[in-house]
């Protein structure tokens, strides 16, 4: 058992359940790992510990790690912001702001598609790894593919192709690349170590993340009927990111993911680096101030944690998988597989256990970023269940 004297950090009075929690995650995991929430503009809890396995360097108050899919919340803010100020509208067509989108039959695909995950452009035109590096180039060769199914008929998880469509609209929108909007409007103004592209000058800060032996995507099940091309489809944007995973002459930590030159890069589907503390904060700088800074004001927050998936089903290729049946604006909000605090909340989490969301009803960021990435049943991750049933308890 680690002892919480182990730990490093600042938890208040009130929150000293998360402390003894996530000691119990430390123990489990065998690695770096941290934990923060903001509630009501307060940072409340800011907890870090464990080393790395393979360095035994420990993690320290400045270690930053990737956040994967953790990453699309963030896209999510951004894009959300542009609602806010009225630059985007989220029922209009993506070939609005992106006019070449709207070739081989995607011209009446919207933003909301994309948010949502029903756009039917789950795949991308990769001619190898090194071009996930190259997001406006990777962008520029999308747009002239056609959808891989009729729009709307299927939610399909878009693992990179969400970034790279909505990376791309931001830049149309604002001029500026996913980068330098996510710098000035978001982190610059609240001291966040967050970003899409980061700085040679933050590799030391980086801790890697430790992932077993990579499978292949399971084959899909159902071939044949009306879900067959979605499946399909479903498979072949899976297929094409293992290899990003996979271990170079089976070292752990010689993956893809774990390059300079993957952090380098601005992939909005799965390459923000950041830490718990920054992630808290800016999560609850949505839902209330923070610093004097508030990133969405109430009426963004109500539109963009509503259900936007309109019933449209996902569909199950595989006997046994379950089916997402809620969305939110860009942001996953509270569905069976995680339930994060319940109704109000919207965030997203990341590929082998990061979470990060606000709950808008009891003002709250939350944060939980690791080293150890663990694949449990959906809604099963032990480590968030400690820690969000010791928050929950907290707030009563």
């Amino acid at each position: 058992m680690l002892h919480r004297s182990m730990l490093r950090g600042e938890v208040a009075p009130r929150w000293e359940q998360l402390a003894d929690a996530f000691a119990e995650v430390l123990t489990e995991d065998a690695a770096g790992a941290a934990v923060a929430i903001v509630h009501d503009g307060d940072l409340v809890v800011d907890l870090w510990g464990g080393a790395d396995p393979l360095t035994h360097r420990a993690w320290e108050r400045e270690s930053v790690v990737l956040t994967f899919s953790a990453a699309k919340g963030i896209v999510a803010l951004l894009v959300a912001q542009q609602i806010q100020a009225g630059a985007l509208d989220p029922r209009s067509p993506v070939a609005r702001y992106w006019p070449e989108f709207a070739a081989a039959g995607k011209a009446e695909i919207t933003i909301g598609d994309v948010l949502t995950h029903v756009a039917g452009v789950p795949v991308l035109p990769l001619r190898g790894l090194t071009d996930l590096l190259d997001p406006i180039d990777l962008a520029a060769r999308l747009a002239t593919q056609p959808p891989a199914y009729p729009p709307r008929s299927a939610r399909v998880y878009h693992i990179l192709s969400y970034g790279t469509i909505l990376a791309e609209v931001l830049r149309r929108v604002t001029g500026r690349g996913l980068g330098d909007l996510l710098r000035d409007e978001v982190a610059s103004r609240l001291d966040a170590s967050m970003w899409f592209g980061m700085p040679a000058s933050a590799e030391p800060r980086v801790l890697l993340s430790l992932m077993g032996p990579v499978e292949p995507a399971p084959l899909p099940e159902v071939t044949t009927g009306p879900n067959a091309a979605a499946c399909d489809a479903a498979y072949r944007s899976t297929a094409q990111i293992i290899p990003v995973f996979e271990r170079v002459d089976d070292r752990m930590g010689s993956e893809m993911m774990n390059t300079p030159a993957f952090r380098g890069a601005q992939i909005g589907g799965g390459g923000l680096v950041s830490d718990a503390r920054s992630l808290a904060r800016v999560y609850g700088a949505c839902v209330a101030e923070v610093d004097g800074v508030r990133l969405l004001d109430d009426e963004t927050v109500a539109a963009v944690s509503a259900d936007h998936l309109g019933g449209i089903a996902e569909p199950v290729c595989r006997a046994g998988a379950g089916a997402t049946t809620r969305w939110g604006l860009g942001f996953e909000i509270s569905h069976p597989a995680n339930p994060m605090l319940g109704t109000g909340s919207f965030g997203h989490a990341g590929m082998g256990g990061r979470l990060a969301f606000a709950h808008a009803p009891s003002r709250l960021g939350f944060a939980f970023v690791g080293q150890r990435m663990s694949f449990p049943p959906p809604g099963e991750d032990s480590r968030w269940n400690r820690l969000l049933a010791a928050t929950a308890a907290v707030l009563g």
